[in-house]
């Protein structure tokens, strides 16, 4: 590689890791334009270790609606860490470790659900900008309390229901 080719692979590297990093400090704040603004539309998600369905195609504005409806109640905060990415052209690929801590107030149970895993992210490079454009969300261990998560919450399964229906099942 040339020097040039390096400055321009650390470059890419620097800005793959950004746009994910955007991401989760996005999801932590709740800021739900910058959230946006890091996925293409649509985007793939693979949710099946928490969501117990398969990888679907949705659109970002489909996802923040589900996020959104699934955080808010919550304090969060998302922690990444040990990323390999692994570019090709105008595509990347990063798998990234997370932990994913949860707390809300509550008498029933502990205050707290922790998610230990990782991210595995597909980007593509759209003009001068790296988006990430399929999630898989897969953890090796939780430990706490998983009601802390209102799944009972109407916009929280209405949500839910538009993006992990059969029309949405990825090919």
């Amino acid at each position: 590689m040339t020097d040039q080719e390096k400055l321009a692979t650390l470059w890419d590297e620097r800005n793959v890791s950004k746009v994910i990093l955007t991401f989760g400090r996005a999801l932590d704040t709740g800021n739900w334009d910058s959230y946006c603004s890091c996925l293409t539309d649509p985007l793939n998600l693979d949710f099946q270790r928490l969501t117990g369905h398969g990888e679907v195609t949705v659109t970002h504005r489909l996802l923040t609606r589900w996020a959104t409806a699934f955080f808010e109640p919550l304090r969060r905060h998302h922690v990444y860490s040990n990323f390999a990415i692994t570019l090709d052209g105008d595509r990347a690929h990063a798998l990234v470790y997370m932990t994913s801590r949860h707390w809300k107030s509550t008498d029933m149970g502990a205050v707290f659900n922790n998610q230990y895993g990782w991210y595995d992210f597909d980007l593509q490079r759209d003009g001068e900008t790296w988006l990430i454009n399929r999630i898989k969300h897969d953890f090796r261990w939780v430990d706490g309390n998983a009601g802390l998560f209102d799944l009972n919450n109407p916009e929280l399964l209405d949500s839910m229901q538009a993006i992990f229906c059969k029309a949405n099942l990825a090919s």
